[in-house]
């Protein structure tokens, strides 16, 4: 399996009020490496294809950096 197709691709940025902690989750490529290059937080979960391609990728952090877009 490759990356998810375009239309099925999503990062999804949630905050937990309980645990104060910022949860998120990828399937978009280029928000993948980003997370995993810039080693922000440490991994949660990932989703690898078969041949050990990540393709999903989801993580947790106490403080989501302010200056932190996915749109550069």
């Amino acid at each position: 399996m490759a990356y998810y197709e375009k239309e099925e691709q999503e990062t999804v940025i949630i905050y937990e009020p309980e645990t104060k902690l910022w949860d998120i989750y990828t399937t978009v490529p280029k928000h993948i490496n980003r997370l995993k290059s810039e080693a922000i937080a440490t991994i949660f979960d990932t989703e690898t294809d078969a041949e050990g391609k990540t393709i999903a990728l989801r993580i947790k952090l106490e403080k989501l950096p302010s200056s932190y877009t996915f749109n550069r």
